[in-house]
């Protein structure tokens, strides 16, 4: 399998993630009060249920990487990705300042994409904070498809891992 080419694309900053859970938890608690006062339902059923909002709203809470990245580039070498800030040299090539990174896609909508990425440390591992990146075809029309497919692309370790995993089963 051929990977995709290198290519280097913008990432601003996401800044939709609190404020889209904020707004999710309060139309929510709207909603679970208009429930509340039109309908005729037992008080132990109304303490359930806003347990039950509760609940969901910690642990969307707790899932949601509270990081985003600053204004930067992702940059897919061939055999991984990468991320670099606007001071870096080149983004033709890995360069000093470049940043060894995992990347996977949390929503794709065609002309947006929602990502997770997450930063390795100087030992090599991907053990960063888990940050969310948004990127859209606008940011760099010429570039989003070679962009698109590099993201779905598998990295080096990825490729060189698949066919011993199907040589066990």
């Amino acid at each position: 399998m051929n990977n995709a080419p290198p290519v280097a694309f913008p990432v601003g900053r996401f800044f939709g993630g609190r404020v889209g859970l904020c707004a999710v938890a309060c139309v929510g608690a709207v909603g679970l009060a208009v429930w509340q006062s039109s309908a005729q339902v037992s008080s132990i059923m109304v303490l359930w249920a806003w347990l039950f909002w509760a609940l969901c709203v910690g642990v969307a809470a707790l899932a949601m990487p509270w990081h985003s990245l600053q204004l930067g580039h992702l940059f897919w070498s061939g055999e991984g990705w990468f991320w670099q800030t606007p001071q870096g040299a080149d983004y033709a090539q890995e360069s000093q300042d470049a940043q060894e990174a995992q990347v996977s896609v949390g929503l794709d909508w065609g002309s947006g994409l929602l990502l997770w990425v997450r930063l390795h440390s100087g030992k090599g591992a991907a053990d960063g904070p888990l940050c969310c990146a948004f990127v859209q075809a606008a940011a760099m029309p010429s570039k989003w498809h070679a962009f698109r497919c590099a993201v779905y692309s598998r990295t080096k370790h990825d490729s060189q891992v698949a066919p011993l995993l199907s040589e066990r089963h």
